[in-house]
């Protein structure tokens, strides 16, 4: 079984526009891919999905708040290609068997890909989900809010197995999937990766049996992945339906509801708890006003580049440094910082690039730590930054690297770490090298990359007998960093290296070149 090219090409751009995930930073490997054009799609697009087996995931614990966490995944990069090709080329089936649009029922990640890279439905989202509770909540007199105990770690394989087979998947692409999943779980026979874009529609369609269930019922209810409000007209029927959700959960999949995140509302305070949970909810009115000037430039896409030229200078100077000050410090000083919206703010502030939050997100950072891969991508974003302050930034950043908190964890480093392969006019390569030997191997694999980037050839040669001894993500940034080195140099090596699968084939074929 092959993957079409069309397929294969959507998926590139997907990656390479999107990304994998919003948690890490785009692999280089797919700037390598994506530089050989129709020629490593047609490479990949001849592969029989029995030569592609899964790969080496990377696994971190990435914080969500002070206090709390999740375990996300990304995947080897060629599984990310595969698995982001097979979506968008059997997505139409999958999203046919789910829940009709039209009921308003199921908001979550609706398959609807777009030339310009993105996966799902932008109509279908987080905000208008909680927006149609709030209408819906106007004929009942009680809500009951419930939350799907760690549901992605849950996704029963055989279950996901079964759906996937009932929406008309070939075979061999079932199988792949499911040796995919077992691959990061350690082959136990639950859970899905988290993070990866394309791996939403799975979920989505794990849970289709429990929406038709509730449908069966008569229940009444709105989901978004496993948030799921159901709509009651007293507090008795409402703790029949806990009784009655938490038996079809347990029948269809053993999965269990979140015991602390299980509330019944009235009408009123179910109304307020909606407006509470909406994204885009402005922290003050300076907020309101940066939010209307990129909504406006952007026509509300969130992946949506604003370019500074676009903004008048009333707009520009809304985002002076007084005013962006003002908001994050509304934010922090709440006695519990919603990071959920903070990052949602950062993200929109990166969209534009305007420089106004630089120094205040780096002499703040103790205080902004959930937020920190966020915080690096804004960097990234930033322009119209004076360039002899840059090397001054970057100071700044890597002195970071000593913060406690930091160096209890790696996720933390790898967004600092990559930020210096994505910036380079942050400089100081020859710091980050000095580390290196003490350095996790992940942290490796961001130096290389970065030694690639700057053009250290001459570093780069006295890796080559340290090789073998490399993880494999650390490898294939190795097999890209080589293409530096002189031809007849890096041709005697690429000679000498086992290729241990389809993606070293291509990146020593455009290494080489």
């Amino acid at each position: 079984m092959k993957i079409d090219a069309v397929s294969i090409k959507w998926a590139l751009n997907h990656l390479t526009t999107i990304g994998d995930s919003d948690l890490f930073p785009i692999p280089i490997e797919f700037e390598a891919i994506v530089g050989q054009g129709e020629e490593a799609i047609n490479f990949l697009s001849d592969l029989d999905l029995s030569q592609v087996n899964p790969g080496s995931a990377r696994r971190f614990i990435v914080p969500k708040d002070d206090l709390s966490y999740r375990v996300a995944t990304q995947l080897d990069p060629l599984d990310s290609i595969f698995l982001a090709a097979i979506m968008y080329q059997f997505g139409v089936e999958i999203e046919s068997k789910r829940r009709p649009v039209e009921e308003n029922r199921v908001f979550s990640y609706r398959f609807a890909p777009d030339p310009g890279g993105n996966f799902y439905d932008k109509i279908f989202s987080w905000n208008e989900f909680w927006k149609n509770c709030f209408e819906k909540s106007k004929s009942f007199e009680y809500a009951l809010v419930l939350d799907i105990s760690d549901f992605y770690n849950q996704i029963y394989h055989h279950t996901l197995e079964n759906q996937l087979a009932e929406c008309g998947l070939p075979n061999q692409v079932i199988k792949w999937i499911i040796a995919l999943s077992e691959s990061i779980t350690a082959k136990t026979s639950r859970g899905i990766p988290v993070g990866p874009h394309s791996a939403h529609l799975l979920a989505e369609i794990s849970l289709k049996p429990i929406d038709n269930s509730l449908v069966t019922r008569g229940i009444e209810f709105c989901r978004f992945v496993d948030d799921i409000i159901v709509f009651c007209n007293s507090e008795t029927e409402a703790k029949i339906n806990i009784l009655t959700i938490a038996d079809i959960l347990d029948k269809q999949q053993r999965l269990m509801l979140q015991r602390h995140k299980t509330k019944i509302l009235d009408k009123e305070n179910f109304q307020k708890y909606c407006n509470e949970m909406l994204e885009d909810r402005p922290i003050n009115d300076l907020e309101t006003n940066l939010l209307k000037i990129i909504r406006k430039h952007s026509g509300g896409n969130p992946y949506g580049i604003i370019y500074l030229s676009q903004l008048s200078a009333e707009e520009l100077n809304s985002f002076n440094d007084e005013s962006i000050t003002k908001i994050f410090n509304d934010y922090i000083s709440q006695t519990e910082p919603d990071y959920t919206r903070l990052r949602w703010f950062i993200r929109r502030l990166s969209q534009v690039g305007h420089p106004g939050a630089v120094n205040y997100c780096v002499d703040n950072i103790n205080k902004l730590m959930p937020a920190l891969n966020d915080i690096c991508q804004y960097f990234v974003s930033v322009s119209n930054f004076s360039a002899s302050d840059w090397p001054i930034l970057g100071e700044k950043i890597l002195n970071l690297l000593d913060d406690p908190i930091i160096q209890a964890n790696e996720y933390y480093q790898l967004s600092i770490y990559s930020l210096f392969n994505r910036k380079l006019e942050l400089n100081h390569f020859e710091k980050i090298l000095r580390n290196y030997q003490a350095n996790p191997s992940n942290l490796k694999r961001e130096t290389i990359i970065a030694a690639f980037k700057y053009d250290a050839a001459d570093w780069l040669r006295e890796l080559k007998e340290h090789y073998r001894g490399m993880d494999r993500w650390t490898q294939r940034a190795f097999l890209v960093a080589c293409s530096k080195l002189p031809r007849e140099e890096k041709r005697f090596f690429f000679s000498q290296v086992s290729k241990e699968d389809k993606l070293d084939e291509l990146l020593i074929l455009w290494s080489k070149k």
